[in-house]
């Protein structure tokens, strides 16, 4: 008698392997097959471009080094000495030229990252809360440190307070999310290989960056920003959501007294 499909396949799945000595008899299947078990896992995070990246050679490592003390360090000192004299946007537009230029030019630069706000969306709740708590603590201080200095732009001169809410995130926050952010992290991700050297570099970097404001308060106040701003990219690395958090505090900053310190010191400028 020749043996059915189903016979030929059912004495497959009882042949033991050679190396089995010890094989048990095996039982006749019953015709159905059990669905797989379902087993939970837990959503796993993109790996961080971080991760990915090769470690490079000590000269190209020390040439990265100096590179980025130079522009992010050297170079605002020397506006702050006066030695070099240009215009503030001339200057930002500059650096978001080559800093875009490198950008596209690496292979290995992912070009989602320079808006990808789809991705950034699922951080907004934090973000919106940390501003909530933070933005209405520092209202307060000015309020209670300064009453006819708050909200002094909105009701004093509310064309110019309404000019800078439209201008400054489109001329000042996205170029600085493109440079002290989506820049660093991917050019300098081969000497800060940690979040925890990444996001303060990022900071520091964008706290000289307004060195040539010349006040102690610009200086904090982009220092605790700088933090935010480079902990969020991290987290999301969205660019649009990054410009977003920055614009939300800038335009706050402005509104509620403190803009002085940094627009009448960049018009001075």
């Amino acid at each position: 008698m020749i043996p059915s499909g189903q016979d030929r396949f059912n004495h497959r799945l009882c042949m033991p392997s050679h190396s089995d000595a010890l094989a048990q008899p095996c039982q006749e299947p019953s015709g159905q097959f059990d669905p797989p078990e379902t087993v939970w896992a837990a959503p796993v995070e993109p790996i961080e471009p971080v991760a990915l990246s090769k470690p490079l050679g000590l000269p190209d490592r020390i040439y990265l080094w100096i590179e980025f003390l130079t522009l992010f360090f050297a170079l605002p000192a020397l506006f702050l000495l006066r030695t070099v004299n240009i215009p503030l946007l001339a200057l930002l537009g500059s650096a978001v030229a080559v800093s875009l230029v490198l950008l596209l030019r690496d292979r290995t630069f992912d070009r989602r990252q320079l808006w990808n706000l789809r991705r950034g969306l699922f951080d907004l709740p934090r973000i919106l809360g940390v501003f909530a708590f933070l933005g209405i603590s520092l209202a307060a201080v000015v309020w209670y440190g300064d009453s006819d200095a708050f909200m002094k732009l909105p009701r004093e001169n509310p064309r110019l307070w309404l000019a800078i809410m439209l201008a400054y995130p489109v001329l000042s926050v996205f170029p600085q999310t493109i440079v002290y952010r989506v820049f660093i992290f991917h050019r300098y991700r081969h000497i800060f290989r940690t979040r925890e050297a990444m996001i303060p570099a990022s900071a520091l970097a964008f706290t000289m960056g307004h060195i040539i404001f010349e006040n102690q308060l610009a200086l904090a106040l982009t220092l605790v920003g700088g933090a935010l701003f480079s902990y969020s990219y991290d987290k999301h690395r969205s660019g649009a959501m990054s410009a977003i958090e920055h614009a939300i505090w800038g335009c706050w900053i402005f509104t509620i007294g403190l803009g002085a310190f940094l627009y009448l010191a960049g018009v001075a400028r």
